[in-house]
């Protein structure tokens, strides 16, 4: 943490707060911030900076900080960015441990340093905690303090979420949202003067009343202070729902390996967000949908989702939709089939999802959900219904959802399949008793994926795999040479217990023979040119040499074109080709990336981006992800894959990344070969951290 806890309760938990530029003057933000800064439930003090005003909107006003009655905490500036540089000395100079900066720190001509630096210094010279600049403010319904440009109507009752946003709209909308979403604290960061989204997290983490943080998100600017904060978030079962902005930033466009082109800065924020059990959402109604359930102050009991619904149609909506996000609905056991079989009317199903409604659909309705609970397989309920107003079956849907979430322990919560149907009152009232209203299908289910793999993830643990130091050790020095050829690359992977084929230099054509003598057929000859990355691409790979007169034919081909320098290896047994890759985010350091391999790889784009180190069970979870993971388990009357050799090469591979931090630059090995038989690594390709003249 970069700021201490004294300054950040001093921002965020003020007794006395200061406004400088109080201002009676209609519009003037000096005048709102006084207006709305001090809630009726505020209990300490708020004044006014002011050179010649005795009062302002009803609240006493000094001309400097030392005429106040009692050093302030907080200071808010509501002056204009040419008075900024002396208000915030004048505030350091008096003790004053937090402020809120509300302009943008702008100047024409820009300084040297810029203002924003100057302003900077000052606050840590001083050990300042400072919300800003460029921001619309804070607040904290706990204590009913708003010092922000505006009040936001919503949230006379303090909740159990802390809102973190670097778009000042967002935090104005959402925090002035009408679905009773339930905040404790709302900071429009902005830009992160001295104080950074990470510091909040890491105060909040000690907030009793905080039960999970949402972030609005544009970038991270101290990674290291940020990943801390979030791994102590995690380990207090504190849940972080991020919404990241501007995700479809463009990737490197000239990256040395496929992993460079796949692995763009969203996808190292992917990366990071699910190492770290992050919450990742794409839109704010799924934020919110799943903050509701993060907060309903249970866990599931297993993965899986039981349904109670009111439509065949909607029924079948949520099925695809589940099957889509990958939720998992409950395959019902026997006896709570024939429980339901025996209330429900003649002709309708036993299964999940339960279309209870027919002629007695009002008895029926609130039988259902209790047994879907007293299912051992169900770890959590839905009733979903689209809770039109002034109709019996919403009091009904709604009554029988109190009632469930009094009588099982078990999660529950109502589901609107439209979300501009959902009566607020009827929303309100289940909320007050705990009860999460999720208002859309598509958000809803989204929230409950969410809330299965955070709690799922809690769960799990990770011992890296490692080489030991001197391995370790001489890989580094040997990286700090310079330039890797693509045999010394598979000979580091090896280092890490990683499985390639055997192989043999040659540099004439008797001598090429030889090696394939050497080998057994088939081999697989290759360029030993340093210089060539992707020696496919230009002829430098020749597959399936089945006896001498192949091999010399392919080498007078390929040496008289590239050079008489190649390597023969004994051809693997075919099987799916996988990619496995590194590259160091500036931000992040090593982010790999796992996926569909061989030369379409840029093409099909099947991959997914994770941190590394991981065992081999999160690599195996990793893998049943992808969309070519069919074609590992049999698709087609494929041979079966060993997923289990292929999710040890990846979790090995991690390894070597997490040892290697810092002297890897970008590293392919593609093509994995997986078969039935086991994974080897076929080619490497490694750039050193720092170069060489591969390119």
């Amino acid at each position: 943490m970069t700021v201490s806890q004294e300054a950040m309760n001093a921002l965020l938990r003020p007794r006395t707060i200061a406004v400088v530029g109080a201002s009676t003057r209609e519009g003037a933000v000096g005048r709102a911030v006084m207006t709305h800064g001090a809630g009726p439930r505020f209990t300490g003090s708020l004044f006014g900076i002011h050179p010649t005003n005795e009062t302002a909107v009803g609240h006493p006003c000094v001309p400097r900080f030392d005429n106040l009655p009692q050093p302030a905490d907080c200071a808010v500036m509501a002056v204009g960015d040419n008075r900024i540089e002396a208000a915030i000395t004048e505030a350091a100079e008096a003790g004053v441990k937090a402020a809120v900066l509300l302009g943008r720190l702008y100047e024409e001509p820009p300084g040297d340093p810029p203002l924003r630096d100057r302003v900077a210094a000052i606050a840590r010279e001083a050990g300042m905690a400072v919300c800003g600049a460029n921001c619309m403010g804070l607040f904290n319904a706990i204590d009913d303090v708003w010092m922000s440009m505006t009040h936001l109507a919503g949230n006379d009752v303090p909740g159990s979420v802390a809102l973190l946003s670097h778009s000042g709209s967002t935090w104005s909308g959402v925090g002035a949202s009408q679905r009773q979403a339930g905040f404790a604290f709302g900071v429009s960061v902005g830009n992160e003067v001295a104080t950074t989204m990470a510091d909040y997290i890491h105060h909040l983490c000690d907030e009793p009343d905080v039960k999970a943080i949402a972030c609005v998100m544009e970038a991270v600017r101290d990674p290291e202070n940020f990943i801390a904060a979030v791994e102590r978030a995690d380990d207090k079962g504190l849940p972080v729902v991020v919404l990241k902005l501007g995700r479809t930033e463009k990737s490197q466009a000239f990256a040395f390996s496929h992993s460079g082109a796949l692995s763009g800065s969203d996808a190292a924020y992917d990366a990071v967000f699910r190492r770290h059990n992050l919450i990742r959402v794409r839109n704010l109604d799924e934020m919110l949908d799943t903050l509701e359930m993060m907060t309903c102050g249970r866990a599931p009991t297993t993965g899986q989702l039981g349904v109670q619904t009111d439509s065949g149609g909607e029924r079948q909506l949520i099925v695809d939709l589940a099957a889509d996000i990958g939720v998992e609905l409950t395959e019902l056991a026997a006896p709570t089939r024939a429980r339901l079989e025996a209330v429900l009317d003649p002709g309708l199903e036993p299964e999940n999802p339960v279309d209870y409604w027919g002629e007695r659909g009002f008895e029926v309705l609130p039988q259902i959900a209790p047994i879907l609970a007293d299912d051992p397989g169900v770890g959590a309920v839905i009733i979903a219904t689209n809770m039109v107003p002034d109709r019996r079956i919403l009091y009904d849907s709604a009554n029988a959802m109190a009632a469930l979430h009094q009588s099982s322990d078990k999660p529950c919560a109502l589901l609107g399949n439209l979300h501009s149907t959902i009566d607020r009152v009827e929303a309100a009232r289940l909320r007050a008793l705990g009860v999460p209203v999720l208002m859309g299908t598509e958000t809803g289910l989204l929230a409950l994926h969410h809330f299965f793999h955070w709690h799922r993830k809690r769960a799990e643990t990770r011992p890296p795999p490692s080489a030991d130091d001197d391995v370790v050790a001489t890989w580094r020095g040997r990286l700090a040479e310079g330039s890797v050829t693509s045999e010394d690359a598979l000979a580091m992977i090896a280092a890490w217990g990683v499985p390639i084929p055997a192989m043999r230099d040659a540099a004439t054509s008797d001598a090429a023979s030889a090696a394939a003598d050497d080998l057994g057929y088939p081999v697989v000859m290759k360029t030993a040119r340093a210089d060539i990355a992707h020696k496919s691409d230009v002829g430098g790979v020749v597959v399936g040499l089945d006896d001498r007169q192949a091999v010399a034919e392919a080498y007078a081909a390929m040496s008289a074109k590239l050079g008489p320098a190649v390597t023969l290896q004994r051809q693997a047994k075919g099987g799916t080709e996988i990619i496995v890759g590194v590259v160091n985010d500036p931000t992040f350091g090593p982010v790999m990336t796992v996926g569909l391999g061989g030369v379409f790889v840029e093409i099909f784009r099947d991959t997914v981006c994770f941190l590394p180190p991981i065992d081999a069970a999160e690599a195996r979870r990793l893998l049943e992800g992808l969309k070519a993971y069919p074609l590992l388990t049999g698709a087609r009357g494929r041979e079966p894959a060993d997923l289990d050799g292929l999710a040890d090469v990846v979790a090995r591979l991690s390894g070597l990344a997490s040892d290697l931090a810092g002297s890897v630059a970008e590293m392919d090995v593609n093509p994995v070969l997986v078969s039935g038989d086991g994974a080897v690594a076929v080619d490497a390709l490694v750039l050193p951290a720092g170069g060489g003249d591969e390119r």
